[in-house]
């Protein structure tokens, strides 16, 4: 009796722990760039039925709010990037104003000669890319039903009695948190990130209400139904944790990174060799000029041997080009932007530390 009660609470603790773990996403290597984050999750909310971060106006809710609300703070959104290890840099706008109007600004680029003055001081202070939070388009939440923990639920209920706690009923939200890429030199979008946060397992104690314990006493959990406020509130919540989790996590893909390697006018890697680090380009065109920024880099004789150095040894395979050259030593550590552009007027960077190297 006493080892099937350990292995019942054995199996009501792998039930209810969780699988989000954002020390897990710090562990890989960050994304070879230093980005400037902007926008916002704005609340587009969802007409004509109820969503998961507010209902519709037709509800007992409070009204929608406004289109500058913002559903997830963008605080926590900025947290978890840099907490994520997800850029070599991450710096967040201060500007909140500035945050509401970037994504009309950028829709429409060439009729806004602030935004030209902003991607340019963007480029200035050393940046690679700018991550634009777009928006949360909110979306319903389904009852998909009993899973098929119910077993577990049902076993624990009757020699355990705490069946209430296993996770025995799965809803998704619909809602999707929109986050693009953009380029520095026209803030041109170069990736498309939608974030969804797939299904959530439910307690009874996480989708019920007082009646509905109380009735677990006599029935199994399972059979006991849902309160809709309690299913609402604590969706959101999972919701809201998933969607930044999966952000950083979806931003660290390798997929993710072959992507944005392929979307510019160059890869530029960082590798590791027996003589040091070495720095390897493969483009579409011919380079016309390398740049060498950081810290560690301040003698300018030696970052122009290094881009002449580079640029003459290109070689050609099938349709590309590829560059490959040492870094010189640098005289102090941190990061370090290298940034070249094509004959065809194409701009690609990319930050690295001495520990990026592959």
């Amino acid at each position: 009796m006493k080892a099937t009660l350990w292995l019942l609470c054995a199996l009501l603790l792998a039930a209810c722990a969780g699988t989000d773990d954002l020390r897990g996403i710090a562990a890989k290597p960050p994304l070879d760039r230093a980005v400037l984050i902007s926008g916002g999750a704005f609340f587009s909310p969802l007409p004509g039925s109820q969503g998961t971060f507010l209902a519709n106006a037709a509800s007992e809710a409070p009204p929608l709010p406004d289109p500058s609300a913002e559903a997830i703070p963008f605080a926590k959104i900025v947290d978890v990037l840099t907490r994520g290890s997800v850029f070599q840099r991450i710096v967040a706008d201060t500007d909140p104003g500035r945050r509401g109007r970037l994504r009309a600004q950028l829709a429409k680029r060439d009729a806004d000669p602030s935004l030209a003055e902003f991607l340019a001081q963007a480029r200035a202070d050393g940046f690679d890319l700018l991550v634009l939070v777009e928006e949360l388009r909110d979306g319903p939440i389904e009852n998909q039903g009993t899973n098929n923990r119910w077993p577990v639920t049902f076993a624990t209920w009757i020699l355990l009695g705490v069946g209430a706690f296993i996770p025995d009923r799965t809803f998704e939200s619909r809602a999707t948190l929109h986050v693009s890429l953009h380029e520095l030199q026209t803030g041109a979008q170069l990736l498309d990130l939608p974030i969804g946060p797939g299904p959530v397992e439910l307690a009874l104690t996480e989708r019920t209400d007082l009646l509905g314990l109380i009735m677990s006493v006599i029935v199994p959990p399972f059979w006991v139904g849902d309160d809709h406020e309690s299913v609402v509130a604590s969706v959101r919540a999972t919701t809201e944790r998933r969607m930044l989790l999966r952000l950083a996590r979806d931003l660290k893909s390798e997929v993710f990174r072959r992507s944005l390697d392929d979307t510019g006018p160059a890869s530029i890697q960082l590798l590791d060799s027996p003589d040091g680090a070495r720095v390897v380009i493969d483009t579409r065109e011919s380079l016309s000029a390398v740049r060498l920024t950081g810290p560690g880099y301040g003698d300018a004789s030696v970052v122009a041997t290094f881009s002449s150095d580079l640029v003459a040894s290109r070689t050609i395979q099938g349709v590309r080009f590829r560059y490959d050259a040492p870094l010189p030593k640098a005289t102090t550590g941190g990061a370090f932007q290298i940034k070249i552009s094509t004959l065809r007027g194409g701009v690609a960077s990319a930050t690295f530390t001495l520990e990026s190297a592959r």
